[in-house]
């Protein structure tokens, strides 16, 4: 798995045309994500409200912005399993295997009446990242949600907050289940 720096980077890379459609999705365990660029190519072009009127099953993605770790830059991120890739990328576009743990995916832009540009893209792109808040990245022990079964929270909007803020991307399935029984608990208490 690639580190994030070295995703940001390859993400960073957008100033040639031929690098403007492409989607580079990164396998992390039992999904894959694409950061940046490339998660707004996918939620904003390849997966927009068009192509999932024409399925039931397909449903929004949800967008994701931390910081990186020395908290200098920040990033969007959008992830699904494995066994979707289809689901979310059109049929009509061209995979390249770059390694193990990456693939690249041209897509086609919307036709538009005037030229494309890169500051166009970028400003297009930096827009549709400012409009996601900042995840908190606070300890897992400083959370509201706890799988000790400690107190949690004292309203249904704020279970609710949890579970919309659970990373359960990147969390084992005895993980999911704890916070899963962690939240049974917490709604019995408030009922």
């Amino acid at each position: 798995m690639a580190k994030i720096s070295e995703i940001l980077e390859i993400e960073k890379n957008r100033e040639d045309a031929a690098q403007w459609n492409i989607i580079h999705l990164f396998k992390e365990g039992g999904f894959y994500r694409a950061y940046n660029w490339s998660a707004w190519l996918i939620v904003a072009v390849a997966y927009n409200d068009e192509v999932r009127k024409n399925s039931s099953d397909r449903k929004p993605l949800n967008v994701s912005r931390k910081k990186t770790k020395n908290g200098e830059n920040d990033f969007a991120f959008v992830g699904f399993p494995l066994k979707s890739l289809e689901k979310f990328i059109p049929n009509n576009t061209g995979f390249t295997p770059v390694n193990d743990t990456q693939i690249d995916i041209s897509i086609e832009l919307p036709a538009t009446d005037t030229e494309i540009s890169f500051e166009m893209l970028a400003q297009a792109f930096e827009e549709w990242k400012q409009t996601f808040p900042i995840a908190d990245d606070k300890p897992k022990k400083d959370r509201e949600y706890s799988y000790e079964g400690t107190p949690g929270p004292h309203s249904i909007t704020a279970v609710m907050s949890q579970v919309l803020s659970f990373p359960l991307e990147s969390k084992t399935p005895m993980e999911a289940m704890a916070f899963i029984s962690t939240l049974k608990q917490q709604l019995a208490a408030l009922i």
